[in-house]
């Protein structure tokens, strides 16, 4: 991958600090990242693999709901759920995220770091319980609201 190619690539990460967690997958020549949900999409072969999460992790309110951990930082991983039960055996610190239930999510806490470096072993090494194809949105139908004209007589 020629340098210019790799920086337009990696440019968009430059703003995660959690980015050398992709040093071992860098190098696969289909490797892009995105930006979503505030965080950064990594693709691999054109699938989401995982989402890099970077958010106050003392914020633990999200839509007027508290949790006891911070659920905007630290590993989206994008998953079926056919793969969760497996999931989490091969991987004890992740858990189901708490809002978007078809996802598992490692909160950066504890043994973050080892853990993370795991999961991304596991998907450079094709791990295929890692990652979904991204969907194609179909456009949401603009509402026609109509109005009924109200004809007044003038008398």
């Amino acid at each position: 991958m020629s340098s210019a190619t790799k920086s337009s690539k990696t440019a968009r990460s430059s703003k995660f600090a959690q980015t050398w967690l992709l040093e071992p997958i860098e190098c696969d020549p289909t490797f892009e990242t995105r930006r979503m949900f505030g965080g950064l999409a990594v693709y691999l072969g054109g699938r989401m693999v995982l989402v890099l999460m970077e958010s106050d992790p003392s914020d633990l309110e999200y839509r007027g709901k508290k949790f006891d951990f911070p659920i905007w930082s630290g590993l989206l991983i994008p998953t079926d759920r056919t793969h969760h039960d497996s999931l989490l055996r091969d991987f004890s610190d992740l858990r189901v995220h708490p809002v978007l239930g078809k996802w598992l999510y490692l909160v950066m806490q504890d043994d973050y770091e080892k853990t993370a470096q795991e999961i991304v072993d596991a998907i450079g090494k094709g791990d295929s319980r890692f990652g979904i194809e991204p969907g194609t949105r179909a456009r949401k139908r603009k509402k026609v609201i109509r109005v009924k004209s109200v004809r007044k007589r003038l008398v």
